[in-house]
């Protein structure tokens, strides 16, 4: 049986939104774990932006800040079109006692390359930070 373009469209975002959905997961547990080196390769290859507040990052390497507590992201609204995407999502950051000590929001955009997909801008705004 084969598909419809309908079909094959609906499933390629799906795949997608999975794949997306799945990065987010990596980049946190990174993160988390302190892993600086594996968290920046969530990020375009080249000329990705990190955006914390109002200072951006060209160099993500410096914007890394994790490894104590942890850091989920929630609510996940996803916009794929082709190789690009768009995303919004909760961030909460919580320290090692498991205390919330933040919660902002991502505005993300997204590129596939080779073979998987891969921030080229983030931008973090903190609602509440300790």
């Amino acid at each position: 049986m084969s598909f419809g373009y309908q079909q094959e469209r609906v499933l390629a975002g799906v795949e997608a939104r999975a794949a997306i959905l799945n990065l987010n997961a990596r980049h946190n547990r990174l993160f988390s774990a302190g892993d600086r080196a594996q968290w920046i390769a969530t990020f375009k290859h080249t000329g990705a932006t990190l955006t914390i507040g109002a200072q951006t990052h060209s160099r993500i390497w410096d914007a890394f800040d994790g490894g104590s507590g942890r850091l989920v992201t929630v609510d996940h609204e996803i916009d794929v079109d082709g190789v690009n995407a768009t995303q919004h999502c909760v961030a909460i950051r919580f320290d090692s006692a498991g205390t919330v000590v933040a919660t902002g929001t991502y505005t993300d955009v997204l590129i596939y390359e080779r073979g998987g997909w891969y921030y080229s801008g983030r931008i973090l705004t903190w609602d509440t930070a300790a």
